[in-house]
């Protein structure tokens, strides 16, 4: 890939531990210490603030008749602005390998948990593809939307479906970037799961190039398993998860990007997309000594 580069002194990457997507979520390995307590009682404060104050903010900007571009542009700062501080808060560590892409296009890659949205965004500025039931959620729906979020039912296929195909090319014709996460679900983090294909039916159809990205969380701290406090998969509780998350001195986030992919049909562009993410996963988890995962078999995706 070009423009590659070195990583810096990265926390170490260490296996998340086996089978922990079945396990109920456990904080064992997370040192909860007095130091661990004060950052949490000052995190958690600064992190509802930020979103509140993103929150009036949007309230009130949305008084003004804004053009369609002016609209567009301001979103992307607010949006991006927000990410930003929501990263800084929790005390977030990014690290890129290769080139991130502005828009207009596709970013896919893996969902490890509620952290991808803010990491990308702050990154690009980006616009998300996300489940219906969040734009319901107090506060988070509203910002959602706010941030351009195309929603979508799953499994209703037909005119919901129609619906968001036809948001996300409004979406590029702003010259956005629109992100998914075709996994459909979060995981722990230690594979790729299998793609579903059904959102790639827009960009296999019109040729819109589709940059797939790998995301790897990981802690300087050798006890911590990233599988079950970063990660937020399974039936963890939100909030119990956050407080825990902004507790740690912070973390590290490693992100690889390879070129756009092309193909004419949203089942071959899944196939060669997952094989591409879990390559670099791969390579991005072999880094710190990590066995590589195999490439996925070429079989079908699902819709």
């Amino acid at each position: 890939m070009p423009g590659l580069r070195p990583p810096g002194p990265a926390a170490t990457i260490r296996d998340v531990s086996q089978g922990s997507a079945n396990e109920p979520p456990k904080y064992a390995r997370v040192r909860v210490g007095p130091a661990a307590l004060l950052r949490a009682v000052v995190r958690v404060p600064l992190l509802l603030l930020v979103t509140l104050g993103t929150a009036f903010i949007w309230g009130l900007l949305a008084l003004w008749p804004w053009s369609r571009a002016g609209r567009v542009g301001l979103r992307r700062g607010v949006s991006r602005r927000w990410a930003t501080a929501m990263c800084r808060v929790l005390g977030a560590r990014i690290e890129v390998l290769g080139d991130l892409p502005q828009g207009p296009g596709f970013l896919i890659t893996n969902h490890v948990g509620y952290l991808d949205i803010p990491v990308l965004m702050s990154l690009t500025g980006c616009r998300f593809v996300s489940k219906h039931e969040i734009a319901g959620w107090p506060l988070i729906g509203f910002l959602a939307r706010q941030a351009g979020t195309l929603f979508v039912r799953r499994g209703s296929g037909g005119r919901d479906a129609g619906v968001t195909l036809d948001g996300m090319a409004r979406a590029l014709e702003d010259g956005d970037l629109v992100v998914f996460f075709p996994e459909g679900t979060t995981s722990t983090g230690e594979r790729i799961l299998p793609f579903r294909s059904g959102l790639l039916s827009l960009p296999a159809r019109d040729g819109h190039p589709v940059w797939p990205a790998a995301l790897v969380y990981a802690t300087a701290d050798p006890e911590f398993d990233p599988g079950l406090g970063l990660a937020w998969s399974g039936k963890q509780s939100l909030l119990q998860h956050v407080p825990r998350l902004a507790s740690m001195p912070g973390f590290t986030v490693r992100i690889a990007v390879a070129h756009a992919v092309e193909a004419g049909h949203r089942k071959h562009l899944a196939r060669a997309l997952q094989h591409r993410v879990a390559m670099m996963h791969a390579g991005l988890s072999g880094a710190a000594g990590r066995e590589a995962l195999p490439a996925p078999p070429d079989r079908a995706v699902g819709d």
